[in-house]
């Protein structure tokens, strides 16, 4: 069941840069939450919530989650991105599982797992996919798969929520 003889090819990443293929198949979470905020927004409100988004995002283009970081998850209070904080409360494990699918405990399962988060929270989801395919070239890994459980996640977490929260957050915001 295990892929013991599996290589890893493990290294400690940098900055990474963002291959095409991985680009293409892995969601921009930041993308995905100004497409849907702004959807029902006045154009100056959805300027704002795209300012602060963008004003996240690290040297790589992609939405870092450590940006979220200290933001609540009360409510329109804490201002629109606690939608965001919210939609991607699942993504580490997420990543993680699909990181290590077949991987017995004992074959540096826990340092990828800890590596992945890392890089997923310092420069986002594309930075950890890119990274595990580097150091687990045997295992093809489904960049499709993640994509796919990623965009299923921020789907249900954003469907129980009304537009009409996300204006009433912004209108709250800068109070």
């Amino acid at each position: 069941m295990y892929g013991s003889d599996e290589e890893l090819h493990l290294f400690e990443p940098g900055k990474l840069s963002i291959p095409g293929n991985v680009a293409e198949e892995i969601p921009d979470v930041g993308v995905y939450f100004l497409y849907w905020a702004t959807q029902n927004l006045r154009p100056d409100q959805a300027r704002e919530i795209e300012s602060a988004v963008n004003g996240r995002r690290c040297q790589n283009g992609w939405f870092p989650l450590e940006s979220l970081d200290g933001l609540g998850r009360r409510g329109s209070w804490r201002g629109p991105l606690t939608y965001l904080a919210q939609m991607t409360a699942k993504d580490s494990a997420i990543v993680k599982a699909w990181a290590t699918i077949n991987m017995a405990p004992d074959d540096g399962k826990a340092r990828i797992e800890a590596t992945a988060e890392r890089l997923l929270y310092q420069q986002g989801h594309a930075a950890a996919a890119t990274w595990v395919m580097a150091v687990r070239p045997q295992a093809f890994l489904s960049l499709t798969l993640l994509g796919d459980s990623l965009y299923n996640n921020w789907e249900s977490a954003v469907a129980s929520l009304r537009p009409k929260d996300v204006a009433r957050s912004v209108r709250r915001w800068n109070r």
